[in-house]
């Protein structure tokens, strides 16, 4: 025959272990009013458009230079294609090339410099709404 398994009996009346009464619960947020609700929507549809604005000027300024560089980069080709036809020597060919390979990499460490200003001065301008809404949150 198996055992009985023993039963436990539970106090009737609850322990209490607190020593002074619980106070009430404060609310994490003071009420909001539609008003200011609206109000902080509208302040940040006028930041998101000062933001989407700097950052599609700044767009189409960094894509002019970009436009522009490929201009003169074919320009400058061009330029020396024409050169390269003309040359009577092999030693002219290879002299024209060089000149043509160093420049092209200067101007393109150059452009490359301005285009990387461009693109953290349009990043700071694209933000600045946005970090202006944050200081007063």
């Amino acid at each position: 025959m198996a055992a009985k398994p023993k039963k436990h009996s539970l106090p009737v009346e609850p322990v209490s272990y607190a020593s002074a009464p619980v106070p009430a619960a404060k609310p994490l947020l003071a009420p909001i009013s539609l008003e200011s609700l609206a109000g902080f929507g509208r302040e940040n549809l006028a930041a998101m458009t000062k933001a989407n604005l700097a950052l599609s000027s700044g767009m189409q300024a960094m894509s002019e230079e970009f436009f522009d560089l490929a201009q003169q980069s074919f320009a400058s080709a061009a330029k020396t294609a024409s050169a390269l036809l003309a040359a009577k020597t092999l030693d002219e060919v290879v002299e024209l090339s060089s000149a043509h390979a160093c420049a092209s990499l200067q101007d393109l460490a150059a452009r490359s410099a301005k285009l990387g200003e461009m693109g953290v001065s349009i990043a700071s301008e694209a933000l600045a709404p946005f970090v202006a809404r944050g200081a007063l949150a």
